[in-house]
């Protein structure tokens, strides 16, 4: 209510005057004012906290209002790659380095061949490889308006303030999942992550790989949770290929699993504090290792480092589901999926995988991912018959020339509805308005998880990005976005390089993934 509305102005200039010592109001209507100020009367409430209860409005009281922005979104102590890995600038968009892959040693069985020699003889020349390696910076960037409006008035929370924050975290979430999940085969202007990276080298003929699934000819089909064996074996491929095992880096599920695994009798808590009440819950801090890094001289191990499922999903994250709906500014779907399954040896289809199985396949850009086309026959959803040693080819058909990619999403196995389908991998669009093929061997199992084990010891330096351009923003011209507004670009330019990632001479990987992690909870 405005009560000072029907007074004129001199009447409004007594007020100051009509103020007594204790704190009544004399002036022409100013028992209405009294009312305001006071807890009763028409303006009153039964409850003053009862927002509810009020009609004609209220008593005048003091309102707190918090200027403090309070954050439910994304905060940026989550981003474990980026707080955890090395930064290091480079000064061109071409990063070139030099990688010395072989010392020109050659032994076997425990013998070095050529070194030893007669007192007269001369030994024969050793070169050293040097690779030449060259890397491509990748450029991140995200845009955000501020209209003259809001920038003319106050508001509760400083709006620079709000929109520089929401953008860094914006960019930085995209160099977060690009270390993992990256693919410029899929999506160009992409840097590769860990993953493809580690499942390269494996192709390749390298130990990077611990797979999880079970096995036995009844449980072929289901991925398992990570064993203290398997710990053990991930730092001892690190160590043999010369590296040191700090940090395995993995799903919250995949944690929890591990937390419950590991018996609790091994896990040491130096300096614990005890309270007048115990805590149930000693939660697993990393695992002990003769192949772990002893950091500061002390006993050896790797840590455990638990990312949250919007940085990291794991294999039920319903970020793994295929899409029914395009996100973001999407290219078109498939225009139709077929499969055929046939024999082939390097299958991984075992006993226990032979059944039916769903396929769906959306398509992907670097702005977005299209609703997934399922698998039919004669219209409808249909299945795919497997047996054991077989493989699935799928042929997509696709009619978009801005499609770059495609992800594929599998059910289990005996799966009753397309709906259980779970991404299986991503590849290239070979002929985005053409066919593209996909040969499933069973290598990924849905709605498994994976884990990585890497070598982040200062001394190795086998693992960091490479910023040309760190965290900036960039005001652009008034008016550009077609708004009464200034547009703001916030960019970072580089990508993760693995300068040690394969060693040559040990078919060795100085970095581990661990795939087919299957939830305890999960129902693949």
């Amino acid at each position: 209510m405005n009560i000072l509305k029907d007074l004129s102005y001199e009447s409004i200039q007594e007020i100051n005057k009509g103020l007594s010592s204790d704190g009544q109001v004399s002036f022409p209507g100013g028992g209405q004012m009294q009312k305001a100020l006071g807890a009763g009367g028409e303006y009153s409430t039964s409850s003053m906290s009862d927002l509810s209860q009020l009609t004609s409005g209220r008593a005048i009281t003091i309102e707190n209002i918090d200027r403090d922005l309070k954050v439910t979104a994304e905060q940026q102590s989550e981003l474990v790659w980026w707080n955890l890995l090395r930064k290091s600038p480079i000064y061109a968009v071409l990063d070139q380095y030099m990688l010395e892959s072989d010392l020109g040693i050659n032994s076997h069985g425990g013998q070095v061949f050529g070194k030893f020699k007669k007192e007269s003889a001369f030994p024969k020349t050793s070169d050293v490889t040097l690779e030449r390696k060259v890397d491509t910076s990748k450029f991140i960037r995200d845009m955000r308006d501020i209209t003259h409006v809001m920038q003319s008035v106050q508001t509760m929370a400083d709006h620079q303030q709000i929109i520089t924050r929401a953008a860094a975290t914006t960019v930085l979430e995209a160099c977060e999942l690009a270390t993992v999940f990256g693919d410029s085969d899929v999506i160009p202007s992409q840097f590769d992550g860990l993953q493809k990276k580690l499942l390269n080298a494996k192709s390749s003929g390298y130990d990077a790989v611990v797979d999880c699934r079970a096995t036995g000819s009844s449980s072929d089909s289901k991925g398992s949770q990570i064993t203290e064996s398997q710990l053990e074996e991930g730092a001892e491929k690190i160590r043999n290929s010369f590296g040191i095992a700090t940090n395995l880096v993995m799903p919250f599920k995949v944690k929890s699993d591990l937390n419950a695994i590991l018996p609790t009798s091994r896990r040491v808590v130096p300096g614990l504090q005890r309270g007048v009440q115990d805590m149930l819950g000693v939660p697993a801090a990393g695992f002990y290792t003769d192949f772990g890094y002893g950091e500061g001289g002390g006993d050896p191990h790797f840590k455990f480092n638990a990312v949250n499922d919007t940085y990291y999903p794991g294999g039920e994250s319903a970020s793994m589901v295929a899409p029914s709906a395009s996100i973001g500014t999407a290219p078109s779907a498939p225009t139709g999926v077929t499969a055929v399954a046939a024999s082939d040896s390097a299958s991984e289809f075992g006993a226990g995988d032979a059944g039916d199985y769903f396929y769906k396949v959306a398509s992907i850009n670097e702005d977005g991912i299209s609703a997934s086309e399922v698998l039919k026959a004669t219209g409808s959803a249909a299945v795919v018959a497997v047996t054991s040693g077989q493989k699935v080819t799928l042929t997509i058909a696709a009619n978009d020339a801005t499609i770059t990619g495609f992800v594929i999403y599998r059910s289990k196995e005996g799966g009753t509805t397309s709906s259980e389908c779970r991404e299986i991998a991503k590849i290239k669009a070979t002929s985005p308005t053409g066919n593209t093929t996909f040969v499933d061997l069973n290598g990924t199992l849905p709605g498994t998880s994976t884990a990585i084990l890497i070598s982040n010891a200062p001394q190795t330096g086998a693992l960091d990005y490479r910023q040309l351009l760190p965290f900036v923003r960039m005001p652009l011209a008034f008016g550009l976005n077609g708004i009464v507004g200034v547009p703001y670009l916030y960019m970072m330019y580089g990508y993760l390089r693995t300068s040690k990632l394969e060693n040559a001479r040990t078919s060795g990987s100085y970095h581990v993934l661990y795939k087919n992690i299957r939830w305890t909870g999960s129902s693949f």
